[in-house]
């Protein structure tokens, strides 16, 4: 059974992406994510009503094997898909970890 990977990981913030890039890059993901991999995507956006933050957490695993520079379209489309949140927004951390045997 296929684990998220306690060491092979990546983070950023969807918001700033394009500016700043990744936050953190772990493990070997960027030599893993050459070949097509399972993945499990952790978002979490920051939403203000203008005095009170508030963070959610949304989890999915992708259903099938994707690159890295394929992952992009499935995590727009979650998140834009749950739109209720994003006129609030502050920040839209996602967390891709490769998924692996053993979660190593």
């Amino acid at each position: 059974m296929l684990k998220p990977s306690k060491r092979h990981f990546l983070i950023y913030d969807a918001q700033t992406f394009e500016e700043s890039g990744f936050i953190k890059v772990a493990g070997n993901v960027s030599q893993m994510a050459q070949k097509p991999q399972f993945w499990q995507i952790s978002i979490t956006p920051k939403t203000t009503d203008g005095e009170v933050i508030d963070k959610d957490n949304f989890k999915f695993t992708t259903k099938q094997r994707a690159k890295l520079n394929e992952l992009s379209p499935i995590i727009n489309d979650f998140i834009f898909g749950m739109n209720d949140f994003l006129p609030h927004c502050i920040s839209v951390i996602v967390c891709a970890r490769i998924m692996t045997e053993s979660g190593k």
